[in-house]
């Protein structure tokens, strides 16, 4: 779109104005009449305008802007200007401009011309100018392909992954989400795929341990190996969201996870990346407590074989962060009775002492932290999720607005459990 420009002469613009200013003196119709009559070129304002309309006075043109602005004193040299004028009413020259906006292609009448500049417009806005819209794609000119061999005219959407604003990392799963989109010429968005790198160094986020890529399209939503990576979201006609659940992740661990749009001639776009550090593991601190109370008993007085065998079994079980809770609950209640390490040596033997107690070097020194809050809750969460048995998707011919409605054939809603662990004492 463009606008074009009409201008009257400057000297009838200012003649214009000046004529209206001295009917508002005073002049009478008949007078004014007799005026247009004696020089045909003067215009007054509502004429004007009127003339650009094609409906006449009733309606304004559409598009049409105007401007009237002041253009200082009348210079003596200007003969329309000499009219008789009082201090209480100086003369003065305005400049009328008047803009009216028009389609680029109603200015050219040649039809051959209109359809080039048809071609030149929609080249432009679809495929950079570097090729010729088809129906809803664009044909690449010879020069418009990438060092991959692809064509590259058409801009490829770039898709930003983000984790999800609603739920929170857990210490074994995130989600994931992003919006999808795509031109309606030009570009097929045919799949996504989603990379998930566990970092080893914290300093150093370039060194990578694991690397796992997904298809959304035919490992994910296609049921095929996604034990754990399943949609919680998928576009429909009042959404295009895709949310992702990725489950079988490691406590206390940084991930990267990186994402790209497919399009239809397998050509990749900017890739979008993000990195979580998963929570530290979850505990049951009630049930830290009651394994504390049955340590206690099985160490008081006499301990059999079999209680010392008991005990045994069941503090090797606990893992790292339980145990911490363990320990931490048992010098609080017992630690008159003998510090809870000296107990475990006492009871049950340097050798087997040493295995259970190895097991507190496994934590960080935040997660450590953590768990010597005087008091650790337990939340539950219910995450809902699309389990999909295997089906054949094919990229080519299934719409994204439709995919929830389509998914309902082969998926199921389930929901998911996910377990949070609120620190600190919550009473105070």
């Amino acid at each position: 779109m463009t606008g074009i420009t009409s201008r009257t002469n400057f000297t009838t613009k200012a003649w214009t104005c000046l004529a209206t200013t001295q009917a508002r003196k005073g002049n009478s119709p008949s007078d004014e009449s007799e005026e247009r009559e004696r020089d045909p070129r003067v215009l007054t304002f509502p004429e004007y305008i009127a003339s650009l309309s094609e409906s006449g006075t009733k309606r304004m043109a559409a598009g049409v802007r105007m401007e009237c602005q002041s253009r200082g004193r009348c210079p003596s040299s200007c003969p329309l200007c000499h009219v008789t004028s009082s201090p209480e009413s100086p003369t003065e020259p305005i400049l009328l401009e008047v803009t009216k906006a028009a389609p680029l292609y109603e200015l050219v009448t040649n039809n051959q011309t209109q359809r080039l500049l048809q071609e030149a417009t929609m080249s432009s806005l679809w495929c950079s100018g570097s090729g010729d819209v088809i129906e809803d794609w664009c044909r690449c000119d010879s020069s418009a392909f990438g060092a991959d061999g692809l064509p590259a005219c058409a801009p490829l959407p770039h898709p930003v992954l983000r984790l999800s604003t609603v739920h929170e990392p857990s210490s074994s799963l995130v989600v994931v989400e992003w919006e999808h989109s795509e031109p309606p010429i030009g570009v097929q968005i045919v799949d996504y795929l989603i990379r998930q790198e566990k970092v080893t160094d914290r300093l150093d986020h370039s060194k990578v341990e694991t690397e796992t890529v997904l298809s959304f399209v035919d490992d994910i939503i296609s049921g095929a190996k996604s034990p754990c990576a399943m949609p919680a979201q998928v576009p429909d006609k009042l959404s295009l969201t895709i949310s992702l659940i990725i489950r079988c992740l490691e406590p206390d661990t940084t991930y990267m996870f990186t994402l790209w749009g497919v399009d239809n001639t397998g050509r990749r776009s900017r890739s979008s990346d993000v990195t979580v550090k998963t929570p530290c593991p979850v505990v049951d601190d009630v049930k830290a407590q009651e394994i504390a109370d049955k340590i206690y008993n099985l160490f008081n007085g006499y301990t059999s074989g079999k209680e010392q065998q008991t005990a045994y079994n069941t503090l090797l079980d606990l893992g790292s962060p339980s145990l911490h809770r363990v320990l931490y609950h048992y010098n609080q209640h017992y630690e008159s009775f003998g510090e809870f390490t000296w107990r475990c040596e006492d009871e049950l033997g340097p050798r087997k002492a040493g295995l259970i107690l190895s097991q507190l070097g496994d934590l960080s020194a935040w997660c450590h932290g953590l768990l010597q809050e005087p008091k650790i809750g337990l939340q539950r969460a219910a995450l809902k999720f699309l389990a999909c048995r295997y089906s054949e998707i094919k990229p080519y011919g299934f719409s994204w607005s439709d995919l929830s409605r389509d998914l309902k054939k082969t998926c199921e809603e389930q929901t998911l459990s996910v377990l949070y662990n609120d620190y600190g004492d919550k009473d105070n």
